[in-house]
């Protein structure tokens, strides 16, 4: 492999992947696992790029801790450096001793290398890049002003960035829409109605449309109801996605997970599929959510969820750099049995909630272990619940 890259994760064999291993398998091209990797190597030089350019390379270099970085800065910036600090620290860039982290040498940080050899290995990815290093470009004034995450990581430079990023040909992104979609599929009724949370950009939409034609399931679906809490992506997919996803009888609906369904006009027990894309993990209340969903499925319903998983709580994953700077990902409800803390879960701990939740029949698409304790570096899986 790629030296500039460091080792690369091998597959898995596919008889820890489960009973659908050989669709699962199919992902493992020398692609996918490249611009994982390069992907997360990116992200950590951006980090301590990012470090230095708000001025604290000689203070990394003298050693410093969390708490004294904080000194001065807006109350927001802690959650961030909290998570941007172990990362560098497990990426090798920055030595921890203690709650000590110190900058020795000179790391590489190299950007363009990696942007020509994936030019070359994975051709169409550039878009991964390209939003990490507009985020470089545009959080300074999170940190020294206090200025909101949100208007800085969503401005109109930055969207249409992440709607290419959150598109189907996208390794790094693909594998949560496929692994929900197997999940899905399983036991459709005729005439089923299924939800969509968050839906986005829509590229599950656009999945389920194009395999369940080509399956020979599609025309089980009755009615799939699209929705999204951001306008502006309820009324992009309202203007482009029946085209873009022939076949799927679908309807649009503003939905806020934070909020009651049933004042939302979703009646009980009237959905055989619920479906969220790595969405439920910024629920405010993941308990109170997750009662209301099972609340509005039928008795045989099935919700499904696709998230990136945690091999261990303490496993920074790349992918959580961004979304510190949001507060719908940093500030939510707290929990011991299940949510110690904010971001990604483990596995268990999605198993553990949504037990406490009344849910049953729990499966994960594929089976989480031993795969993560063999694979660190596969964090991302579907989970199905019966109501």
């Amino acid at each position: 492999m790629p030296e500039p890259l460091g080792p690369i994760e091998a597959a898995p064999s596919l008889d820890l992947l489960g009973p659908q291993g050989p669709e699962i398998f199919q992902l493992f091209t020398r692609p996918f696992l490249l611009i994982h990797r390069a992907s997360e190597l990116y992200t950590a030089r951006i980090c301590l790029l990012l470090l230095q350019d708000l001025g604290w390379e000689d203070r990394l270099r003298a050693g410093t801790t969390l708490d004294q970085l904080c000194l001065g800065l807006p109350d927001q910036v802690r959650k961030p450096l909290a998570w941007m600090l172990p990362f560098l620290a497990y990426e090798g860039l920055l030595t921890r001793t203690g709650e000590v982290y110190l900058l020795d040498g000179q790391p590489d940080l190299d950007l363009a290398g990696i942007r020509t050899l994936m030019e070359a290995e994975a051709p169409g990815h550039a878009v991964n890049f390209d939003l990490l290093d507009g985020v470089r470009a545009r959080i300074r004034p999170y940190f020294i002003e206090g200025k909101a995450g949100e208007g800085l990581l969503f401005d109109l430079t930055l969207f249409p960035l992440w709607l290419s990023y959150f598109r189907n040909e996208n390794l790094c992104y693909y594998p949560n829409n496929l692994l929900a979609l197997l999940a899905l599929r399983e036991r459709l009724p005729d005439g089923a109605q299924v939800l969509e949370l968050g839906a986005g950009a829509g590229s599950f939409a656009q999945l389920v449309a194009r395999q369940g034609a080509e399956q020979g399931w599609l025309t089980r679906i009755g009615d799939y109801r699209f929705t999204d809490v951001a306008p502006t992506f309820l009324r992009r997919a309202q203007r482009e996605l029946r085209a873009a996803a022939p076949g799927l009888p679908l309807s649009f609906q503003a939905l806020d997970l934070n909020r009651p369904l049933g004042d939302q006009g979703i009646e009980p027990a009237s959905l055989d599929a619920i479906v969220g894309i790595n969405v439920l993990h910024v629920a405010q209340d993941l308990e109170a959510t997750l009662n209301d969903l099972r609340s509005r499925l039928k008795p045989s319903g099935r919700l499904v969820v696709g998230e990136c998983l945690k091999p261990t709580l303490d496993r920074p994953l790349y992918l959580e750099f961004f979304f510190n700077f949001i507060k719908s990902f940093t500030e939510v409800t707290l929990d011991p049995r299940w949510r110690p803390r904010h971001g990604f879960l483990t596995p268990e701990a999605w198993d553990e909630a949504l037990r406490h939740a009344g849910f049953a029949r729990i499966v994960h698409t594929p089976p989480p272990r031993p795969l993560m304790d063999r694979h660190p570096n596969f964090t991302v899986g579907a989970i199905t619940a019966s109501a």
